[in-house]
């Protein structure tokens, strides 16, 4: 349910743009459009992968009709009070998605009963919850009239890039090696090398806080260098990623070439600091969101039993892969054209466009039953 869920409040956060430039709206807001995307629809990607991995793995029972409600009300408090720009609530409406979460995955990878350990990987999931919690906090208290301009920025960082960096390392040591056709990634101790993997794992996460320190101090172009360089590393080296896939399906390409998006957005961000922010949407666009429809396609599709179509190519896959790459681009030259925004509204009905033919392709399949 997450996953549709996370498609109508993508529509939200990109549409802001469309309706901005269809005449529509008479104003824009660049934080209601970036915290809406990442705070509610990414995490609604994260939490239906979650829900569904966690007890898949553990043998343990699926979220509890409380945990789901919880869930929903909390995301669409998220985009309800950013329209609202009550940026307070909206992030205690974040924090809670965490605190959920958090008591979700302990539960059943603690419990008695649990059949399996998270893998060392996993690790980086409650590193990433620091980050949204920290970033959360500052941003919450950046609008008071004495706070620091510095807090929203810093908030806006830990949040937008470091919450799935994080995730899509974590969830990235589990996945890639299964998308790819190899066993699944051992248990957190069962063995010390798993253990040193945690540590290694747990190095990188607070490198990634690091890398946000430098670049809050003026290291605007090292800090994207060195988070680079920790990205490809858990995801190119760790992941497994420095192969390409070895079983066919188009999705798995996509989640392929989303890991080595998200290192090349940071590197171009660097590489041309003036241009800062249409390079980092190489990161958003071609890295979060082609990697969460991505593994979002192969959940669906799998836990489905439709691995026929998993090992193929449809058409609507193909659709939304090619939108959304279109949308990119659309998005990184949009500041080198004189139709700035002209070029936003079309890149956001691009990726609205192929948005919409993946969920008519995926939606009913998970509404079936049997």
């Amino acid at each position: 349910m997450f996953f549709p869920l996370a498609v109508l409040l993508g529509w939200i956060g990109i549409g802001h743009w469309l309706l901005y430039v269809a005449g529509i709206t008479s104003s824009y807001s660049c934080l209601f459009h970036g915290l809406v995307q990442v705070q509610a629809f990414l995490m609604a990607f994260a939490l239906g992968f979650l829900f569904t991995a966690i007890p898949r793995r553990t043998g343990s029972t699926p979220p509890s009709g409380l945990e789901l409600g919880v869930a929903v009300g909390a995301l669409c408090v998220v985009v309800a009070a950013a329209e609202a720009e009550r940026w307070a609530v909206a992030e205690l409406a974040y924090a809670a998605l965490f605190a959920l979460l958090l008591q979700f995955a302990i539960r059943r990878f603690l419990g008695s009963g649990a059949a399996r350990r998270p893998p060392a990987a996993f690790v980086l999931i409650p590193m990433g919850v620091l980050h949204g919690l920290v970033g959360a906090g500052l941003i919450g208290v950046s609008f008071r009239p004495d706070a620091s301009p510095t807090l929203l920025a810093f908030g806006r960082l830990l949040v937008e890039q470091g919450v799935f960096l994080c995730f899509a390392i974590g969830i990235g040591g589990l996945v890639l090696p299964l998308m790819s056709g190899a066993p699944p990634p051992p248990d957190l101790g069962s063995s010390s090398r798993e253990g040193w993997k945690a540590v290694a794992y747990v190095l990188a996460g607070l490198a990634i806080f690091m890398t946000f320190v430098v670049e809050q101090r003026g290291g605007v172009c090292l800090g994207p260098l060195l988070r680079a360089a920790v990205v490809a590393l858990g995801l190119g080296v760790a992941g497994g990623a420095w192969r390409p896939p070895g079983k066919p399906g188009l999705h798995r390409w996509f989640v392929w070439v989303a890991a080595w998006l998200m290192p090349a957005g940071l590197v171009f961000a660097a590489l041309a600091p003036d241009y800062r922010v249409p390079a980092l949407h190489v990161l958003f666009i071609g890295g979060f969101g082609l990697m969460a429809f991505g593994v979002a396609t192969h959940v669906a599709l799998t836990h489905l039993n439709l691995e026929g179509l998993a090992l193929g190519r449809p058409l609507p896959v193909a659709v939304l892969g090619g939108s959304i790459i279109v949308a990119m681009l659309g998005r990184i030259v949009a500041d080198w054209s004189a139709t700035y925004f002209e070029h936003l509204g079309a890149a956001a009905a691009m990726w609205i466009v192929g948005s919409a033919v993946w969920l008519a392709f995926i939606g009913p399949k998970l509404l079936r039953r049997g």
